[in-house]
């Protein structure tokens, strides 16, 4: 992937942007008509280009650009404000259309600008133009140019820590004191994921602190991420019983001394029944000895197709927010449809029906 000077992005936006305007009819964009930042007159707003255009109805267009390093929505809703109030505030009554570019936009940040009457144009191939008789559109092209890390760093086993407190409704305002106690996680850990929560504009932050303000995109984005195999070790059993509660009462007292929470099918059968599975899936923190296992439920070691799976987080946040069910300990909400919507056996919708429940993790909704 390439990777580009800021002077390098401006110039190359510009060659862009003359580059689609030459394939519309009726466009005129004279030579000299495209001013930079640095050319730009001190009475000039200083708009990093400023292209003027002419159409054949004869109507004359300002196209005023911002161009940034980085097309997140962060820097997006910035950028938006930005040329907004340039605009009011400098000679509004020429006709004036405010784009944002970038060497790539996401499709969150190219939302907002749709939403915000703003034009937008990357380096990777996509854009929006809208004024006057024009209108091009292009969406879903890949980006062609090196990111910074970036969502990955907030799902790692870490981060994902802070999300669970976040995520827990009725949402509210967290200080990072506090989530750093609650999650026991580092302060250097709980600063890079809010950090990464404002730059993709799911959350917003106030001196009450840092508030979750679009849970359902974070949830979209983290099980798109997530991978069971990656964060998990697990061993399967064969059981002669076939009686979920016997099991999971048996389950409980073996490791009523260890930490150890239920999830996918037995778990959403207990919070929100839908399909049943007759596996029974628990979190602990280490695997016991074969005999004891064998001694206290009758279960055998199997390669596959055990009716009893037992797992060990390769990180134990798995375990925040857990509560207890019918007098068994069942991981949180998130946890729970995350471990459930790629598991297979219907699970995904089973993590549908857990999902659509009104008082999914707390309530999301007041």
């Amino acid at each position: 992937m390439k990777i580009l000077k800021y002077s390098e992005i401006v110039a190359e936006v510009r060659e862009r942007l003359k580059g689609i305007l030459s394939e519309v009819s009726g466009i005129d964009m004279p030579e000299h008509q495209s001013i930079s930042r640095a050319e730009g007159q001190p009475s000039d707003t200083g708009y990093d280009l400023k292209v003027r255009v002419h159409q054949d109805v004869g109507k004359e267009q300002w196209l005023c650009v911002e161009v940034k390093s980085q097309g997140h929505p962060q820097k997006a809703q910035n950028t938006i404000s930005q040329l907004k109030r340039d605009a009011e505030k400098h000679d509004p009554h020429n006709a004036r259309y405010p784009i944002f570019a970038a060497p790539y936009i996401s499709p969150a940040a190219a939302k907002i600008c749709l939403d915000e009457g703003v034009g937008f144009l990357d380096l990777s191939g996509n854009c929006h133009l809208s004024f006057g008789g024009v209108y091009i559109h292009v969406e879903g092209k890949p980006n062609q140019y090196k990111p910074k890390r970036e969502q990955g760093s907030l799902f790692s086993p870490k981060a994902s820590r802070v999300l669970r407190p976040l995520l827990q409704g009725p949402l509210r305002p967290w200080k990072v004191v506090d989530l750093e106690r609650e999650a026991g996680v580092s302060l250097g850990t709980v600063s890079a994921a809010r950090k990464e929560l404002l730059k993709q504009a799911w959350a917003v932050e106030s001196e009450d602190g840092l508030r979750i303000t679009k849970p359902e995109a974070i949830l979209d984005a983290w099980a798109k991420q997530d991978k069971w195999e990656r964060r998990t070790t697990v061993q399967e059993y064969s059981l002669l019983e076939h009686d979920q509660d016997a099991v999971a009462a048996g389950l409980n007292k073996l490791f009523h001394n260890q930490e150890h929470a239920f999830t996918q099918w037995y778990a959403a059968d207990l919070i929100r029944p839908y399909a049943i599975t007759k596996i029974t899936t628990l979190y602990v923190s280490a695997f016991p000895k074969e005999h004891v296992l064998n001694g206290e439920l009758l279960a055998r070691r199997v390669d596959c197709g055990g009716s009893l799976r037992l797992v060990v987080p390769k990180d134990e946040g798995v375990f925040l927010g857990k509560r207890q069910v019918n007098g068994v300990p069942v991981v949180s909400d998130i946890q729970l449809y995350l471990d459930l919507i790629h598991a297979g056996l219907r699970g995904d919708e089973a993590a549908k029906e857990l999902r659509d429940w009104s008082e999914f993790s707390g309530g999301w909704h007041e």
